[in-house]
């Protein structure tokens, strides 16, 4: 076995998904729910209830206002949320000031329920509040610029055990924070192992897979951060009339679980294959056909059988001697004699130095951006609702599961280029029509609850989107650049995720903007897809040379089936 070893063809000879990799997935799928789980905190943890100004002593007040007042009388204060304006008469003549809330704040919910109402982040200190969530949304960005390298060069399980374990130390301190200065801290910290674990995660889901099973990894990996939505609203829930702290502690401790990563979770064959570790690649094949009841001399043969893949930037020089100390050196496994083979290694730079890569990773990264965009952003705008804010973000979450159930079912049919240029094309769609929809709903009442469907409509597209592109993403890249190319894209992509906040802000004043810049983004989106190219049915890229020639078959604007597809059905429909 060698880097250019049909590593499909192996997963295949194992069973396809068979026990050892539904128990690997399932190790997954608990690991990629908890992603979600201090995302969604701060619409509890954070949360601004009612407020206004505390009662004051008028009298008192004036007073230092007015240093010789006296015969004061029709004293009348008025409460606001900010300051607090007062009218009096002082000696025959009447006063009129304001000041911005003398005696703190008085809430409609305990001090201890929230950051907010602890530390009264409110009028003047409300951007601190939002600066927190703005830092965990830089921290996936950081997370993902140092981890996904780091999980191409030493391996996706020790970055993956490394990024959770800091993950759940992170989440537990986070409750000890005396300030919201310590605590912004802890937020920027838990964003960033959170990057790398969702990085990680989604990588080794879909590299577990054969070609014709890969998205079923990326579409169970979308829905555990969707279940993982709902699972933090529902503890939200039950944790309503607790302090914030204790709310923090218990998301935090439910990542303890990472010690089964560390005892069960195996490396990526695709990986091992890769970066030339056999003798790791064979025990784990091993293992993998005890689980699922296959003969390892069968699964191997089968292998041997299989012409291996070829490619200009492998180099295969076996040595004239076995005892050779050359760079090709003879390994012994089960008998047979192998020959290491040159392993390449890529970094950020390998996209830059070639220019196709590099204009597709610039098209990939202008669809991250949209995607995070208009997740983030409608999400956002859904918990504005009126209504309980935990019911409003269950339901919100559920409406995710359809969108990502329908792309299961026709990404493997249609391809991952197709199904996001409709999901795309649906959200522009959408959008421009709830826009328009709101615009003339005074004139006509019924046009309102349909902007709203629109609206919803457009969520359970960019859902759609924002799952497919996490599939398409990393099948584009070689295996040793394929962490670094989905972590360029997730890092950049966070403009949009960090922009998206203001789209309620915008909502305020304008409240179409928001729809009409998604829906703008959204059809630029889709025309950039039409010059990309297909990867389904294709097995994953293994160097920069293999990916370069899947450019080769591509046309501008080209929306036929891909070649080596229709090559495909041809031979099918022949036989």
């Amino acid at each position: 076995m060698d880097p250019g070893t049909d590593v499909d063809h192996v997963l295949q000879a194992l069973g396809n998904v068979g026990r050892y990799q539904k128990f690997q997935l399932s190790m997954l799928f608990v690991f990629m729910l908890e992603n979600a789980f201090h995302l969604i905190a701060a619409n509890y943890i954070s949360y601004r209830p009612d407020y206004n100004c505390k009662s004051v002593n008028a009298t008192e007040l004036i007073y230092n206002q007015y240093k010789s007042a006296s015969n004061i009388s029709d004293i009348h204060v008025k409460y606001g949320k900010c300051e607090i304006d007062i009218n009096a008469n002082v000696t025959g003549t009447e006063y009129q000031f304001s000041q911005s809330c003398p005696n703190g704040y008085e809430y409609d919910m305990p001090r201890d329920r929230s950051t907010v109402t602890e530390w009264d982040l409110v009028c003047e200190g409300s951007a601190r509040s939002e600066l927190a969530q703005t830092l965990i949304m830089l921290g996936q960005a950081v997370g993902a610029a140092i981890f996904s390298p780091l999980s191409d060069r030493y391996g996706r399980r020790p970055i993956n055990i490394l990024s959770r374990s800091l993950y759940l130390i992170a989440g537990v301190t986070a409750m000890f924070s005396p300030s919201i200065a310590v605590f912004s801290v802890f937020r920027l910290l838990i964003g960033t192992f959170q990057g790398g674990s969702v990085m990680t995660g989604t990588t080794m889901c879909v590299e577990l897979l054969p070609t014709e099973f890969r998205h079923q990894g990326e579409g169970l990996a979308f829905l555990a951060w969707t279940l993982g939505i709902v699972f933090t609203s529902v503890v939200g829930y039950i944790c309503q009339n607790l302090p914030w702290r204790y709310f923090q502690m218990i998301l935090g401790l439910l990542s303890w679980h990472v010690v089964f990563d560390w005892l069960f979770l195996d490396e990526s064959l695709r990986w091992l294959l890769a970066n030339g570790k056999t003798k790791q690649a064979i025990k784990i094949i091993k293992k993998a056909a005890s689980w699922n009841n296959q003969s390892f001399e069968s699964v191997m043969e089968s292998v041997k059988k299989k012409q291996p893949l070829t490619s200009m930037e492998l180099v295969i020089q076996p040595p004239e001697k076995p005892e050779s100390n050359g760079n090709h050196q003879p390994l012994e496994v089960n008998g047979t004699t192998e020959v290491k083979q040159k392993v390449h290694k890529y970094s950020a730079f390998t996209i830059l130095k070639h220019k196709k890569i590099l204009l597709v990773s610039v098209f990939l990264w202008v669809i991250w951006i949209t995607n995070t965009l208009t997740y983030y952003g409608l999400m956002l705008m859904t918990s504005k609702f009126a209504g309980d804010r935990y019911l409003n973000n269950i339901l919100g979450a559920l409406a995710e599961v359809p969108a990502i159930i329908f792309q299961q079912l026709i990404i493997n049919r249609i391809g991952r280029r197709y199904v996001l240029v409709m999901y795309h094309g649906l959200a522009g769609v959408t959008l421009i029509a709830s826009s328009l929809c709101f615009t003339y709903s005074k004139q006509y009442d019924w046009l309102t609850p349909l902007s709203t469907f629109f609206s919803i409509l457009g969520r359970f597209a960019a859902v759609g989107s924002f799952s497919s592109v996490f599939l398409y993403t990393p099948e584009l890249y070689p295996t040793n650049l394929r962490n670094v190319g989905l972590g360029m894209a997730s890092t950049i992509s966070r403009i949009g995720s960090m922009i998206s906040p203001f789209a309620a802000t915008l909502a305020e004043h304008v409240f179409w903007g928001p729809a009409v810049i998604f829906a703008v983004l959204n059809i630029i989106c889709t025309v950039m897809l039409l010059t990309l190219p297909e990867t389904m049915g294709r097995p994953l890229p293994t160097t920069v040379q293999e990916m370069k020639t899947w450019f080769k078959d591509k046309k501008l604007f080209d929306v036929r089936w891909p070649k080596h597809y229709r090559n495909r059905k041809e031979m099918s429909n022949n036989s």
